[in-house]
């Protein structure tokens, strides 16, 4: 196999260094699109509901691909500004065809809404697809309460988010049978899913997976969420994970195992753990991967085949002092133990969306392509609650990163 060259191992070491990749992927013609999918209110054409409610910023992206091919794109609209409390509505929009992939703005439904009752916080959308069923969690606190008790925009006060029943985070779900056109109520399973008296609470964000032996695995704060049992009528179980993260990302590794990669609790590096469905290792610093303190995404692309090797990919942001060094990058390792370089996405930047960087989301598209959401800040506040953000639907291939400046 062309793409097989050599694997060597430091001495001494436990585990395999990276391999020396040779991969056929670089011999295609490099591809790479986007287009902002979620439009501020400070922006032409700024997306609103039916209803015509409007938001001032989108943030917290996450996008998956269904069983029949429709791509579905998540995202918490915030209506007065770009607070992480607040009134929070939990929004979306989906292919208007299981087949177009998503390649233009006008492939894309208008917004909708999954919920939005009250005035409270709906957020951190977390998909998992399961079949032709689709569920989605998502993390709720009422109005009135923020992680610190900050100020809302308008100078109002709100109380910290506390250990009572009113005054914790709790932890909801939805399914959908339809493909995403319709959602079911939200149902709070913070009793079961969440471990006794906690405060504040963090399911993904970004998106959860369905292993080769069929279980679901949704990754949460502190834990792993794991579901059993028969596509569209799971039964929901907790592992817990004393050291992780409270932004936490998942894949299952080309070996079979499961991967976490989550946000640090200060910048500097990603930090990492490897496991199953009944154990898991201890979290690690993974000095590879240097990240400001933010969200990333993780995705598996491919098993091994006669067409190649086998690949997960990475994204985030590939700095510890900022937000707006989004990198993508690949991993060749059966257990992921190191990326490659990888591509900037600023290499390929988009113009009149402000300062692109944050949160981000992937999923691989029917035609190969790698789908991925990521933020965008205007910063036209200096970074303030005014700062409108929006987020961008990018598409590109493996050409794309492999044959970057400096991969």
């Amino acid at each position: 196999m062309r793409w097989l060259a050599s694997i060597s191992t430091f001495l001494g070491a436990v585990s395999f260094a990276s391999a020396v990749v040779d991969d056929p992927a670089k011999d295609a013609t490099p591809y790479m699109d986007s287009f902002p999918l979620f439009r501020s209110s400070n922006m032409a054409n700024p997306d609103k509901l039916s209803s015509g409610v409007g938001f001032h910023s989108f943030r917290i992206p996450a996008v998956v691909r269904t069983s029949t091919g429709r791509i579905l794109a998540f995202s918490e609209g915030r209506r007065w500004s770009n607070l992480d409390y607040g009134d929070i509505n939990l929004v979306y929009k989906r292919t208007k065809t299981t087949t177009n992939n998503g390649v233009a703005i006008q492939d894309w439904e208008s917004l909708r809404e999954v919920v939005g009752a009250g005035q409270g916080t709906w957020g951190n959308p977390t998909p998992v697809v399961d079949g032709e069923f689709i569920y989605l969690f998502m993390s709720w606190n009422a109005a009135g309460y923020s992680q610190n008790g900050q100020l809302l925009a308008d100078g109002t006060s709100t109380k910290k988010i506390n250990t009572s029943w009113e005054g914790r985070r709790h932890l909801y779900l939805t399914k959908s049978t339809d493909d995403g056109n319709t959602w079911s109520t939200p149902e709070d399973v913070t009793l079961s899913l969440t471990p006794n008296n906690w405060a504040w609470d963090a399911v993904g964000p970004g998106i959860g997976i369905k292993t080769t032996t069929g279980e679901l695995v949704v990754p949460a704060q502190r834990r792993n969420i794991i579901g059993r049992g028969p596509p569209g009528n799971r039964t929901w179980s907790m592992q817990e994970l004393s050291d992780g993260g409270s932004e936490s990302t998942i894949c299952q590794t080309p070996d079979g195992n499961l991967y976490r990669n989550d946000r640090p609790g200060k910048a500097g590096y990603r930090s990492v753990a490897r496991g199953t469905l009944s154990s898991f290792g201890k979290f690690a610093t993974d000095i590879g991967l240097p990240d400001p303190a933010c969200e990333g995404s993780v995705m598996l692309y491919n098993l091994a085949s006669s067409a190649g090797p086998a690949r997960v990919i990475f994204l985030n942001s590939a700095s510890q002092d900022s937000r707006r060094n989004m990198r993508v990058r690949i991993s060749y390792d059966s257990d992921t133990r190191k990326f490659d370089y990888g591509r900037k996405l600023s290499d390929a930047a988009v113009s009149g969306v402000g300062n692109e960087g944050g949160y981000s989301s992937m999923t691989k598209t029917q035609d190969a392509k790698i789908g991925a959401l990521v933020e965008t800040d205007f910063y036209n506040a200096k970074g303030g609650a005014d700062s409108h953000r929006a987020i961008l639907w990018r598409r590109f291939n493996l050409s794309w990163i492999l044959n970057g400046p400096n991969n």
